[in-house]
């Protein structure tokens, strides 16, 4: 598919992850049209050569000039902050988004979508959970707007291959590497680093650098087969264990302290709702404290996926942090 110069519509393509795949993207000779609003944060794709239209997944006729002409669509724009994960609006922003994305994409006649879905749809409360692409939504019943509504957009994507629209689902797990400047991920291992004891939550995830992430999501456009979904992670490791190996590439060496729960969530909560200082939003507990360990062979198999080793994800991250100063 890379072999011409056609050219791909890319929503989120400005963010921590979009940004890594846009660059990809144009290394591999695509062409490449962002979907922008008017308060997105450009600077990471600012030095490529992209076009940029002004426009909103809610707004299907905003995207239609963007995507006109188009062979492709990556769509990973969507909430990524954890502060916005708990919101009314959370649910239909992320169902209604994907919606109008495909319609369109249908319409116009793509020839194919690739949609970043979450590994939090494969998430748990269960420690020794290893899920695949076909392991079952475990958290329906547990209030996180964020892992439900993508879930939910999982239900649309089923629809859409069904009524003849190729898409392809890439599933990033935890993300870390450079570039993430709103500490999306990054901003706990920042502070494990920075703080007197370092400390951890319960829980645990599967964790890729974003590189290695972005060129899973360009091999799910080029190898991916229609209809199917492409766990994109690496490693498995609890959080404890995740922080530990920080600190051991970081050159600090301290203990790591692992709060319960309950009281984690009690502390962030009050210190939130008075205003006050938090090292993480009280919804990043919610979610950060479950098992979202996987495996992706299916993507290594089918794909070319080829995730680094851990040691080396987090050593690529202490860099980026110690060189941006964000840790001594």
């Amino acid at each position: 598919m890379g072999d011409q110069k056609k050219t791909v519509f890319v929503t989120g393509g400005h963010g921590f992850v979009g940004s890594h795949v846009v660059r990809n993207l144009v290394d591999r000779g695509y062409a490449i049209r962002l979907l922008v609003r008017k308060t997105s944060k450009t600077h990471r794709v600012d030095d490529l050569p992209v076009e940029m239209f002004m426009g909103d997944i809610l707004d299907m006729e905003s995207m239609r000039e963007g995507m006109t002409g188009c062979e492709f669509c990556v769509h990973l724009a969507g909430i990524s902050a954890y502060k916005d994960m708990q919101e009314d609006w959370t649910i239909p922003t992320i169902v209604e988004g994907t919606t109008n994305v495909f319609a369109l994409a249908k319409e116009l006649g793509l020839a194919r979508v690739v949609y970043i879905g979450s590994g939090i749809t494969y998430a748990s409360y269960d420690q020794d959970r290893v899920a695949n692409e076909d392991s079952p939504f475990l958290l329906a019943d547990s209030g996180l707007f964020y892992a439900i509504g993508k879930h939910k957009a999982d239900a649309v994507v089923d629809q859409y291959v069904s009524d003849g629209l190729d898409i392809v689902v890439a599933i990033p797990m935890e993300t870390y590497g450079p570039h993430d400047d709103q500490f999306l991920t990054t901003g706990y291992l920042k502070e494990a680093i920075n703080s007197w004891p370092a400390l951890a939550t319960r829980g645990g995830t599967s964790f890729a650098h974003v590189d290695d992430v972005a060129e899973g999501i360009c091999l799910s456009l080029e190898n991916g087969k229609a209809g199917e979904r492409y766990i994109l992670g690496g490693e498995n490791a609890t959080i404890k264990e995740i922080i530990e190996l920080t600190l051991q590439v970081a050159g600090t060496p301290k203990s790591v302290v692992v709060l319960p729960t309950g009281i984690t969530k009690f502390v962030l909560r009050s210190l939130f709702n008075l205003g006050l200082p938090s090292p993480e939003h009280p919804n990043a507990v919610d979610y950060g404290t479950l098992y979202g360990f996987t495996t992706s062979e299916k993507a290594k198999r089918e794909l070319g996926y080829n995730p680094r080793p851990s040691r080396a994800v987090i050593e690529s991250t202490v860099d980026w942090l110690r060189q941006e100063g964000h840790i001594s």
